[in-house]
């Protein structure tokens, strides 16, 4: 019985928190306010950010509350096809935390687009570590770069 209500305080404080909370997703293309994106095992597409971040699970879709991270994955979609978005959405469903960058990305099922903030990203290598850096940390939990955006030398 703890368990069941630990369960559903869980996925109340989920609702709130997305109802409280501006969510940006990086991906294809083409889509319009009011679609939902789908993870791509729901939409049997083999071209995802899945596809080129070996970490991203096929059964979800990322969410980013920092803008220029959802703009550093619509980039390198870019690259791939030619055509991307970033999308302000509001996930449907249950979210969770992404454990490659906790500090500012979710994962859900899917999730409704509330708008087309940007189409076709282009960012340079640099400009990608430039966004991702504040969010990248050593195993010990130091930060990978510093505020220079110099890499900082682990202990092994």
């Amino acid at each position: 019985m703890g368990g069941a209500k630990a369960a559903k305080a869980a996925r109340r404080e989920a609702r709130e928190l997305a109802a409280r909370t501006l969510f940006w997703h990086g991906g294809i293309g083409g889509l319009q306010s009011g679609e939902h994106i789908l993870a791509p095992v729901d939409t049997g597409s083999l071209l995802s950010v899945a596809g080129h971040v070996a970490e991203a699970r096929a059964d979800r879709v990322y969410l980013a509350t920092d803008r220029e991270l959802a703009r550093v994955f619509a980039s390198i979609i870019t690259d791939a096809t030619g055509r991307s978005a970033v999308y302000q959405v509001q996930p449907i469903g249950p979210i969770g935390v992404d454990l490659d960058f906790p500090a500012c990305s979710h994962q859900a099922r899917r999730a409704l687009i509330v708008a087309v903030e940007e189409v076709d990203v282009q960012l340079s290598e640099t400009e990608r570590l430039q966004r991702t850096a504040p969010y990248l940390f050593w195993d010990d939990g130091r930060p990978m770069y510093d505020a220079d955006g110099r890499i900082q030398v682990t202990w092994q």
